[in-house]
């Protein structure tokens, strides 16, 4: 009689700890939900948030492009080089026109992840030449952000942001989980 109430209380202790793993599954990633903006910025913005593992840190860049019908005589492009924004000018529709470029360095003495992202009208036509990469300690990524039109691109203003979020572990024994 004993082993069948050890074997019994044994599969309860086994679905007890699924269970326990799946509910902190649940809270880690419900705490580190991270949000859409509700508005855009209009200038660089720098934000501090965190969950109960990790620190986010985020950059948000105003990002706009001007998207004109390409004409093959006379075409007038918009060039933008401030460095507090990540804005296209003017583009012409049917190719890969816009890049803009960025450096990131970790400063601190443990690995980070960075993850960059698009929001607004202009999300679609954004893409990332390096996305959702871990930083060691002192090294530098080196990222091209594209402006992609295609022929089927209508004409017309595209506004949002880019994002780039910086997760830290606030322990070092969480770099496991970046």
């Amino acid at each position: 009689m004993k082993i069948k109430k050890l074997k019994f209380r044994e599969k309860h202790l086994n679905f007890l700890l699924l269970s326990f793993a799946i509910a902190f599954g649940i809270a880690v990633t419900a705490i580190a939900y991270h949000s859409y903006p509700r508005e855009y910025v209009k200038n660089q913005t720098f934000e501090i948030y965190s969950s109960l593992f990790f620190v986010y840190e985020r950059v948000r860049y105003p990002s706009n492009v001007e998207v004109v019908e390409s004409k093959e005589e006379g075409m007038l492009l918009g060039f933008v080089t401030d460095p507090w924004n990540l804005n296209f000018g003017i583009i012409p529709t049917g190719g890969n026109f816009g890049t803009r470029h960025l450096k990131i360095f970790n400063s601190e003495d443990y690995k980070v992840r960075v993850n960059l992202r698009a929001y607004g009208d202009i999300k679609p036509l954004v893409t990332f030449s390096k996305n959702n990469f871990i930083l060691v300690p002192n090294e530098t990524a080196e990222i091209d952000i594209f402006l992609n039109t295609t022929n089927s691109t209508k004409p017309g203003n595209y506004t949002g942001e880019i994002d780039i979020i910086i997760k830290k572990p606030r322990f070092n024994i969480l770099e496991i989980f970046l």
